[in-house]
């Protein structure tokens, strides 16, 4: 088994360079995910000149470790999102990701690309291992309203294989994200645009409208920061770190596996549990091929990644028992405190896009869009409903349950004992967090037994990670950054790794 994603080990992408002189564009693109590559690419399909820069390689973190359903169907519920929002808000939210399945398609076919596109149904369902007898009365009135926004919706009282109610949603879609933007991206160079990797953006100069990227300046007139969580960038750091307090992030965990040909439907699978499991199956040579994860646990937080992965090989095994695992990684989604993504400009011609609420594809894609749109003056009838200055509408006392994490993290990390007083018996591949003079130290010993060293203390505000065994990481607890063994930033909001020892 690889303890990587499908799509990391079966799709290359070209590697470009690093920033290595001055340059001026019209638009810079921060973060070469599938937002930031498809941005990149319309940007310079409607006639401006972009620049595409990634800290580290391209489509390898969020995106690399995607599960690709392509499905307007948003995680919060259809009769939640009108209960909230009214009924044509709700009815927008769905019609979005119905244009970004369209927009994605679009393109696959104009630039021909073999990415595996198909259009496949959805099947929103009640759990295969619980009791289910609730939730029929709640799947019928949501295919009700489904239909009554004119969306492709049919109640089932057994859908196909489980035999549990649910929503046959048609005109979902199943695709190779890195095959995908693999091709898209090699587009976008030339002309004056440019694709670099390695190139972390640094300094901003409100002034000059200008960012420092390895000791070199890339002027610009906008700036889309289309990272999973936004750098700070033009704002103010006290509106950004209020910003922050809005997103929650979550782990995901995955397994891939190959299955007998047509022991599966061909299909997108979720139930209505929560959190909710997932599965989709598509066709590979002599045999097929099925994705399924859940256990999903707020970062850094909960049972250990080992455990997620371990209930979840029983729940697939249970439903595939000649399933053969090949492969199985973590993905991270970002929540906002109303459920909706949040898309816009969020200062003076600077555009940031985040909280896609495990719908990564297809709210990535309609920002993209939404970035094009922005940039060249264009109505879009999104930009009210997802904007990021948008009045929340969740009631307070929702805000503060999801935030209450911070502070008691917070204390508990600067009060909890350290795992050892020395790294002695710290195993090669291992981490632990370890006291010194200075404070406690998040330690990793590698496979050659080199030990690495860095401060436990998280640069965000200040909490103190935890070592993720099963992913070799350090999370933080109290808002999800992530960073490498040996203490580089992997994901925000921390924007720098953890500090040297």
């Amino acid at each position: 088994m690889k303890k990587e994603s499908y799509w990391l080990d079966t799709a290359k992408i070209k590697s470009f360079p690093a920033l290595n002189r001055d340059i001026s564009v019209d638009v810079l693109v921060i973060g070469a995910g599938v937002t930031g590559i498809t941005a990149a690419y319309l940007l310079k399909q409607s006639g401006l000149r972009v620049a595409l820069i990634e800290r580290e390689r391209a489509a390898i973190r969020d995106t690399g470790h995607t599960t690709a359903h392509l499905t307007y169907v948003t995680d919060i519920g259809l009769d939640t999102l009108q209960r909230k929002f009214g009924a044509d808000h709700a009815e927008a939210v769905w019609d979005a990701g119905a244009a970004a399945i369209d927009e994605i398609e679009a393109i696959v076919v104009r630039e021909a690309i073999d990415c595996k596109f198909a259009r496949v149904p959805g099947y929103l369902h009640a759990p295969i291992d619980c009791d289910s007898k609730n939730d029929d009365q709640e799947l019928k009135k949501i295919a009700c309203l489904a239909q009554q926004f004119g969306f492709e919706a049919t109640f089932l009282e057994s859908i196909p294989h489980f035999g549990v109610a649910g929503i046959r949603f048609a005109d979902q879609a199943r695709f190779h994200p890195r095959k995908y933007l693999a091709h898209l991206i090699q587009m976008i160079p030339g002309d004056r645009s440019y694709v670099f990797e390695k190139t972390a953006a640094g300094k901003f100069d409100a002034k000059r409208r200008r960012v420092k990227a390895n000791g070199h300046w890339i002027t610009f007139d906008r700036v889309a920061i289309l990272t999973n969580n936004p750098l700070v960038g033009f704002a103010s750091v006290t509106s950004a770190t209020l910003f922050q307090t809005k997103l929650s992030l979550y782990s995901s965990y995955v397994l891939g596996a190959s299955i007998p040909r047509g022991a599966l439907p061909l299909a997108l699978f979720w139930d209505t549990k929560d959190p909710y499991d997932y599965l989709r199956v598509h066709p590979r040579t002599g045999f097929d091929y099925a994705i399924f994860g859940g256990e999903d646990q707020k970062t850094g937080q909960g049972q250990t990644p080992s455990r997620c992965y371990d209930r979840l090989l029983a729940k697939l095994k249970k439903i595939v028992p000649e399933a053969q695992i090949e492969h199985r990684w973590s993905g991270q989604v970002i929540e906002t405190n109303d459920g909706l993504p949040v898309i816009g400009e969020n200062a003076d011609r600077q555009f940031i896009a985040t909280g896609f609420c495990g719908n990564g594809i297809t709210f990535g894609t309609i920002s993209a869009m939404m970035a094009r749109d922005w940039a060249t003056g264009t109505k879009n009838p999104w930009t009210e409903l997802f904007a990021a200055d948008r009045k929340m509408v969740r009631a307070p006392w929702d805000y503060l349950k999801e935030n209450k994490d911070y502070p008691y993290y917070f204390v508990k990390g600067r009060l909890q004992r350290a795992e050892a007083d020395s790294v002695r018996e710290l195993r090669r591949g291992a981490g632990m967090i370890v006291k010194s003079k200075s404070g406690k130290l998040a330690a990793y010993r590698d496979s050659k037994g080199t030990m690495h060293k860095r401060s436990a203390v998280c640069p965000h505000m200040g909490c103190i990670v935890r070592w993720n065994q099963a992913e070799k990481t350090w999370d933080c607890p109290c808002h999800g950054s992530r960073f490498k063994a040996t203490g580089e930033v992997i994901a925000g909001p921390a924007e720098s790794g953890l500090a040297s020892a």
